[in-house]
């Protein structure tokens, strides 16, 4: 099973001929990558009839589903993700993939930044929920803070589910793996920031403060990602020891990418439940996908077989 992550930079928020071009690249990249299950970031659109429309053309364009029935079997909504700013997530799935009647849920306004937006999939009789989340580009204690209520919301109950969770998270990784000497040191093999000249948009990824002389020294900050790691959603990459690939800082006009600075802040996140079932994990890097949008679409391939079903486990 392959699950993917994608933001399609301001998808829809023009009619002009270089936006619809870079739609056009969005769909081939999608077409390309074949994913059984898709997570998207930035639909753009404010009103919710058209956006789902959005979404429902992007479905039928790379050949995928995005409807959920009631439990009734009448009524079927797209699973959007609407957020409160204008940038809205969605989910999709391989035809012969069936949603759980009922279960897609959006959590906006009051919670997120963005938006957060789950779905049940019946993977063979085993069901597995399935998320899209969007953190916050702004306000680095509001994204810790936001990821502590996305912890509660997804792993929060001892009873939660299995989860994958596809996103822009907007921060480093403060995931950790145990080296030779059996001691947990960050996954991540560097900072991004280290070597860069300061500038004031660091304010939003970075802590920093004084040396004895008044120079200020800066660092990623990895608060909001340790609170991800700690709470027990857990980076797909770090828990497969994958090459560490930015995934971001390629687009033209990157304000951090323009520095040099080139960061990784598009991953897939999962429960403990699904540790196990992992497979695979890489950054799709082509000519194709660094022209189709400012990140590029993360992939996990895991055996939906190995997902433990009871109470989740310690982490190795």
């Amino acid at each position: 099973m392959l699950f993917t992550t994608y933001n399609v930079l301001d998808l829809f928020l023009s009619d002009e001929p270089g936006a619809v071009r870079r739609y056009e690249r969005v769909v081939e990249s999608i077409r390309g990558i074949d994913p059984d299950v898709l997570a998207v970031q930035e639909i753009r659109g404010s009103y919710k009839p058209k956006v789902e429309g959005r979404l429902r053309q992007l479905a039928a364009d790379v050949g995928l589903q995005c409807l959920v029935r009631d439990k009734d079997g009448g009524h079927a909504q797209p699973a959007l993700a609407m957020g409160s700013r204008g940038y809205h997530g969605g989910l999709l799935w391989r035809a012969g993939i069936e949603p759980v009647p009922d279960s897609f849920q959006v959590v906006g306004r009051l919670d997120f930044w963005h938006s957060l937006g789950c779905v049940t999939l019946d993977l063979g009789g085993r069901q597995v929920r399935h998320a899209t989340f969007h953190a916050a580009p702004f306000g680095r204690s509001l994204r810790a803070e936001q990821n502590e209520l996305l912890v509660a919301r997804l792993t929060g109950s001892p009873a939660s589910p299995p989860v994958f969770v596809g996103a822009d998270w907007n921060t480093e990784s403060a995931d950790r793996i145990k080296d030779a000497d059996g001691r947990w040191v960050l996954y991540e093999p560097g900072d991004p920031y280290a070597g860069a000249t300061w500038s004031p948009d660091m304010i939003y990824q970075c802590e920093w403060d004084y040396d004895e002389d008044g120079n200020r020294r800066f660092r990623a900050d990895r608060r909001p990602g340790d609170v991800l790691w700690a709470g027990g959603l857990y980076d797909a990459a770090a828990a497969l020891r994958a090459p560490w690939q930015p995934t971001v800082g390629h687009y033209p006009g990157d304000r951090y990418g323009v520095a040099g600075i080139r960061r990784r802040i598009d991953a897939i996140r999962v429960s403990r439940h699904v540790l196990g079932a992992l497979r695979a994990y890489h950054v799709v890097d082509s000519e194709l996908t660094r022209r189709a949008s400012d990140h590029l679409p993360v992939t996990v391939e895991y055996k939906p077989a190995a997902i433990t079903t009871g109470l989740p486990g310690d982490l190795d």
